[in-house]
């Protein structure tokens, strides 16, 4: 057994698409005494890393914090020889503390004011059938998904202007205000 697989409350972030760490990152914290769940990555595995802990705070697990964050550099052997610095990022999450009575309020609030559903991505101006499926296969799904998004980094996952993203997301916030 390697050293990897020891605490199940360490996921180590590599290739794979952002949504099997969600998974791990969520199988975590299912477990009853799990207080904290550590992503570790380095180098172009850093932005899956940041991608699957801000999909699990944002869309599964709102009472998610980032404990910490810490960067640093490895020196990897290479097998043609010599050393290569390689970035790493250690992402702390810990799950915030829920007392009973917040929790009462909580569901009060769901119970009376239901959710108003996101408006179709094909009903905010400027986004037709093409950009909404552009936007889908970034994971933008909806309205609210698209006015919580950063414009640099949709605009790069999309190929498109900063300027047209960021219009898109005014019109999405706009559209969730009505």
């Amino acid at each position: 057994m390697n050293s990897r697989s020891r605490d199940p409350s360490v996921i180590y972030v590599g290739r794979k698409p952002p949504m099997n760490y969600v998974l791990g990152i969520i199988t975590s914290f299912g477990r009853s005494n799990t207080k904290t769940v550590t992503l570790k990555a380095r180098g172009q595995a850093i932005t899956t890393a940041v991608d699957a802990a801000e999909i699990v705070r944002h869309r599964f697990m709102r009472n998610l914090n980032v404990d910490k964050i810490t960067i640093g550099t490895e020196e990897i052997q290479q097998e043609e020889g010599g050393t290569r610095n390689v970035s790493t990022m250690e992402i702390t999450l810990t799950r915030a503390p829920s007392t009973k009575k917040e929790a009462k309020k909580e569901s009060k609030k769901k119970k009376s004011t239901p959710p108003k559903p996101s408006p179709e991505l094909t009903s905010i101006e400027g986004i037709g059938a093409k950009s909404a499926e552009k936007l889908k296969s970034c994971g933008v799904n909806s309205a609210r998904d698209l006015a919580n998004a950063d414009p640099k980094e949709l605009s790069d996952k999309l190929k498109t202007s900063e300027k047209r993203v960021s219009k898109w997301i005014d019109e999405a916030k706009k559209a969730l205000k009505h």
